[in-house]
């Protein structure tokens, strides 16, 4: 079936056996996709991009001797979506949660392929992609030192991006969460607390119960009464499970 309007994406990938597998998957579960262009290399790319509008950048994070992120430096005013593909998940959580930014797994999920496209293409979002990119690049410079500063939130029509040291806790609701900030602020979204724990753990957040994720530089002091309870900053109250009572030691050193 041809599409009057197809979505133009490009593909840079330095595996040839890759990128022949992505455009077999977007044919099979994407027909709305048309490959528009692809390459190996990371100057072939920013040739190609920087003449061609294209809705959507499918871009391997390791390349040979480059990186994905060399061509986003160079891609000040690229206005398409990004999605990673990468065989590495350290960057896939480290980095690229940390942005507002789609990551698919080698070997590719066929369902997770059609969610990202979809959510890609999805017009009612309102992206910056000025601001992603910076965040994308400060994300995977500071990777290796853990200094990074900020993290995008994600709402239905608008993206956030706040300093991580302003989130006081989160707390989860099912298949969403909550992120209670300094200044009584607070941004929901659409993601479970468990994509977050992993993110935030090394800076200084611990998980005090199922739906708690909590900043310990954020901690008033801990109540005793009903049980037992953190009191955080803006007068909250976290719950402290029995079973992580062990960790108050911790959470006060």
């Amino acid at each position: 079936m041809a599409f009057m309007n197809p979505i133009r994406c490009f593909i840079l990938d330095d595996e040839i056996q890759a990128v022949h597998n992505l455009r077999l998957a977007l044919e099979t579960h994407c027909p709305q996709v048309e490959v528009a262009g692809y390459a190996h290399h990371v100057s072939e790319a920013y040739d190609f991009l920087s003449k061609q509008p294209t809705d959507i950048l499918f871009l391997d994070i390791r390349l040979q001797n480059e990186t994905g992120f060399d061509l986003l430096k160079q891609l000040h005013h690229y206005q398409g979506s990004i999605i990673f593909t990468t065989a590495y998940d350290l960057y896939g959580i480290q980095a690229i949660k940390f942005s507002a930014t789609d990551y698919l797994l080698k070997p590719l999920d066929h369902l997770e392929l059609t969610e990202a496209v979809r959510k890609a293409t999805d017009k009612k979002k309102e992206r910056d992609q000025g601001a992603q990119i910076a965040m994308l690049i400060q994300s995977f410079e500071n990777l290796p030192s853990q200094r990074q500063k900020k993290i995008a939130l994600t709402e239905a029509s608008e993206i956030h991006y706040v300093l991580i040291d302003d989130i006081v806790f989160c707390k989860s609701d099912n298949s969403y969460t909550t992120f209670y900030l300094t200044g009584n602020k607070k941004i929901t979204v659409s993601k479970p607390i468990s994509d977050y724990e992993n993110i935030l753990e090394p800076y200084g957040f611990a998980r005090t119960h199922q739906s708690y994720l909590i900043n310990k530089n954020r901690i008033v002091s801990f109540k005793k009464e009903d049980g037992g309870y953190l009191l955080m900053e803006g007068n909250y109250q976290a719950i402290i499970s029995k079973q992580r009572k062990h960790l108050l030691k911790e959470l006060f050193t």
